[in-house]
């Protein structure tokens, strides 16, 4: 397989200005770049360009997909999406393939998988499709949902670099969204492992939540997020989710351990293996109920024939073609099925053996009487 890389940019809150796109064009001719978006793939060559710098200058949103098994997600926030506070459960200091940071564009997260080899490649596909899969994970962030995190966490316990006794930094994280379930495929996380966190897990807001927040909410702030919004801030809505958000957050819940989620995991594997191998019986007695009823067809038909399959059988083999020595083997392992019913299978061998030695010279012939099992193999 040839070297293969694509790159996709996507701007949700400031379009691209001309100026803008002139910038973008010298760094790629043959890039498809829109108000919203940058999108190219190579080849031979890279990006002339590092995509966390280009994040940072034009962009919101970043993939990146290779077909020797890397994978990339850059997403931006601005500075109020995320605290210091909200990130500490999650230890992230200490992981080489997911950072988060400020900068003075705002909050940069990275997330970077590089399998050793290209087994998951077929999955992920040529990377054309996972902007639109991934890309509502920024709303959902500045809306203060942070399982995103918890599945990169969840990844670094799938890793084995996360102890056992270590608790999980949410409780839970059930229902997942699309956008986080297509995540949990991109950076190839165990689906046992997913399911058992996602066992547990806080629901959605109520509307009597939201209506009892707004009406919580003193006069000039309500003025000031109005003023705010006509202004053209686009994350005012989100601000008041993630505000929302972090004040339903307020009754104590039980975090799993590391290993309490490895066992719920196992068990799901556990559960999977045993449905899977009933499945692969029942297949497997459904198939041998087809061969069995087609070979009692046959037989039946060889009944009806008499004599005159044996005659068949002999015409055919005479024709000494490859087709003929298929037709008449089968036609001999009808019959031998035939003699085993009746009774009388010693018969059928003495008359199968005379027919073996006058066309002992037949290969063909005879490795045809071993496919269909009339003769034993040498």
């Amino acid at each position: 397989m040839s070297e293969y890389q694509y790159y996709e940019f996507l701007t949700v809150d400031q379009p691209l200005s001309d100026e803008d796109q002139q910038a973008l064009r010298a760094i790629s001719s043959r890039a498809r770049i829109t108000r919203n978006s940058f999108t190219n793939h190579y080849h031979w060559g890279d990006l002339k360009a590092i995509p966390s710098q280009l994040l940072l200058r034009y962009f919101d949103l970043h993939v990146y997909v290779a077909n020797w098994g890397s994978r990339e997600l850059l997403i931006r926030l601005p500075p109020s999406a995320l605290s210091d506070e909200d990130l500490a459960p999650f230890h992230l200091g200490d992981s080489d393939w997911f950072t988060v940071r400020q900068t003075p564009k705002g909050w940069l997260i990275e997330i970077g998988i590089h399998d050793e080899d290209d087994s998951h490649w077929e999955e992920i596909g040529d990377g054309s499709g996972w902007m639109g899969a991934l890309a509502g994970l920024r709303q959902e962030l500045l809306a203060g949902d942070l399982r995103l995190f918890y599945l990169c966490w969840l990844w670094r316990v799938q890793a084995g670099e996360v102890n056992d006794e270590s608790l999980e930094p949410l409780p839970g994280i059930r229902p997942l969204t699309a956008s986080q379930e297509a995540l949990a495929e991109f950076i190839g996380l165990d689906p046992m492992l997913l399911e058992a966190a996602a066992e547990c897990g806080p629901g959605a807001p109520s509307g009597v939540d939201r209506e009892a927040f707004i009406a919580a909410l003193p006069a000039a702030e309500k003025d000031t997020l109005l003023l705010r919004l006509l202004a053209g801030e686009s994350d005012v809505g989100a601000e008041l989710q993630r505000r929302l958000q972090r004040q339903l957050a307020v009754e104590p819940a039980l975090h799993r351990s590391v290993a309490e989620l490895r066992t719920a995991a196992n068990a799901s594997h556990e559960r999977h293996r045993q449905v899977y191998l009933a499945e692969k019986a029942q297949r497997e007695a459904e198939r041998q109920a087809v061969e069995a009823r087609a070979r009692q067809q046959r037989i039946e038909r060889v009944a009806r024939m008499g004599e005159r399959a044996w005659e068949e059988a002999l015409s055919e083999i005479a024709s000494r073609k490859p087709k003929g020595y298929e037709v008449a083997a089968n036609l001999l392992r009808d019959l031998q099925g035939l003699a085993e019913e009746r009774g009388e299978l010693s018969a059928f061998q003495a008359r199968l053996e005379r027919i073996v030695a006058e066309h002992r010279r037949k290969g063909r012939f005879l490795e045809q009487l071993e496919r269909v099992g009339v003769l034993p193999p040498e």
